[in-house]
């Protein structure tokens, strides 16, 4: 309405000035003074101009400065067994798989409790029913094929300022309730700003909750993102969102090197995982970094990354003993072929004498060997194939095993796993995906009978 009422006059003004579209003089006018005309005009156009100015404010204003986006991903699981991935090894010495871990455990568990990984997320078809530990087990499938609504996301973007960005991603989980109680669960994965530095922005400063900096894998660790459908082996490790601050930024022609740090409250190990904290609970921070090179190789594009985390142990009530990763991370693109790679280590010395505070045990970490090789192809415009060879050799375990009586449980894992999967982009906003994870053991853990059959379709907005 402003606008309408504005134009005219600034036409008015506008024919006013010109002396060819100006009116006639009207027969019987009283004839104004030149000078105090002029004078009239100039002000009547100044305060034109400046509702003008005012005008554009106030557009300025309105336009919209954030949006909103996200996806829906629902899909189709069936796992082989019970649903779970592991095993108890149970009986006397003599008739056990790991006998030499008899007296120093009260439980010992064989296998991989995230290997029956159903979507993006990571989740298990089941939990299982471990003694001596309360699980919230948000699928807890029990073996029985399901649809399932993985997850739902709500993303807000905003520029805040010229060079302040501002994220917040909401995930929605919906789930069995029991006993009058809705089991449906969120979760706040991301809550940053983003401050670009500099004349050409390629420094960027995080504040909050934000992606690692270790490997490369939290890239696609979302649903929308990712091209298959299930995260690595190792991903737990890697691809949480610790809260802190962070800095990277690109460097030299071309932006061959990429540098960033982040000094945050815990690891970057995902929430469900026994190794993260949201708020700390010690005094000592977690440092940790990645560089990255891209060295100009003709007709493909290969990046090669170093990556580390060192700090106080996640729920840990001192500083004292620290947990630490170190690895190592390959990408590589050709025609329609991407490879990518990444191998890590790590350790956490868990609790050192007897538990302090019930709310607060420390489980200890011994990551032997964790990696992957995947390969995706694109087979047309539509379709596209995954395939990705993987293991983890690892020792998690809670106590001190050398106290008297010794600790109170380990988990042993010696896991491998093959995935095939089909990618089929519906159109610009649907994809569809199916993969099949086959999940092998070795080194003496039994075979388990773990493998998963899962589908999904993520729906943009």
């Amino acid at each position: 309405m402003l606008a309408a009422g504005l134009l005219p006059a600034i036409a008015r003004a506008q024919g006013d000035d010109d002396p060819a579209a100006a009116s006639p003089d009207v027969e019987g006018a009283p004839e104004e003074d030149a000078a105090t005309a002029a004078t009239d005009e100039d002000e009547r156009y100044e305060a034109l101009q400046e509702e003008v100015r005012q005008l554009r404010g106030v557009v300025a204003g309105r336009k919209p400065r954030s949006f909103v986006s996200g996806y829906a991903d629902v899909g189709f699981f069936v796992a082989q067994g019970d649903g779970s991935g592991f095993i108890e090894d149970l009986g006397p010495p003599a008739a056990r798989f790991f006998p030499q871990y008899a007296g120093q455990f009260g439980w010992v568990f064989l296998g991989d409790i995230l290997a029956p990984a159903i979507n993006s997320r990571g989740e298990p078809a089941d939990l299982g029913n471990p003694p001596g530990i309360d699980r919230l087990d948000l699928i807890d499938s029990n073996g029985a094929p399901s649809f399932i609504v993985n997850e739902v996301n709500l993303t807000l973007n905003g520029a805040l300022a010229p060079t302040v960005l501002g994220t917040a991603s909401v995930n929605f989980l919906p789930r069995t309730g029991t006993n009058f109680r809705l089991g449906d669960a969120f979760d706040v994965d991301i809550a940053q700003l983003e401050w670009q530095a500099g004349a050409q922005r390629r420094t960027s400063v995080f504040l909050g909750k934000f992606d690692s900096v270790i490997g490369i894998e939290y890239r696609s660790r979302k649903a929308n993102q990712r091209f298959g459908i299930t995260p690595s082996l190792i991903a737990r490790y890697t691809t949480g969102t610790p809260v802190g601050i962070k800095v990277r930024s690109r460097l030299g022609p071309n932006d061959l090197v990429t540098v960033a740090g982040a000094l945050t409250n815990g690891s970057s190990v995902i929430e469900p995982f026994h190794f993260y904290d949201e708020t700390d609970s010690n005094a000592g921070k977690t440092v940790s970094g990645r560089i990255s090179i891209e060295p100009p190789i003709p007709f493909m594009h290969v990046e090669l990354g170093v990556s580390g985390l060192y700090g106080a142990q996640d729920r840990a009530l001192d500083s004292r003993y620290p947990i630490w990763f170190a690895g190592a991370d390959l990408q590589a693109t050709w025609r329609n072929f991407f490879l990518s790679a990444e191998f890590l280590r790590g350790s956490s010395d868990g609790e050192v004498g007897p538990a302090v505070d019930p709310a607060h045990r420390v489980y200890g970490l011994r990551l032997n060997n964790g990696g992957y090789v995947q390969l995706i192809g694109r087979l047309s415009r539509f379709v596209g194939g995954l395939v990705r060879a993987e293991l983890r050799d690892a020792f998690v375990w809670l106590g001190d095993p050398t106290l008297p009586g010794g600790a109170e449980r380990l988990y042993v894992t010696k896991s491998w796993r093959l995935t095939g999967g089909i990618h089929v982009d519906v159109s610009d906003r649907i994809v569809a995906k199916i993969e099949y994870l086959h999940n092998g053991e070795y080194g003496g853990v039994p075979p388990i009978p773990n493998d998963v059959l899962t589908s999904s379709v993520v729906m943009a907005y």
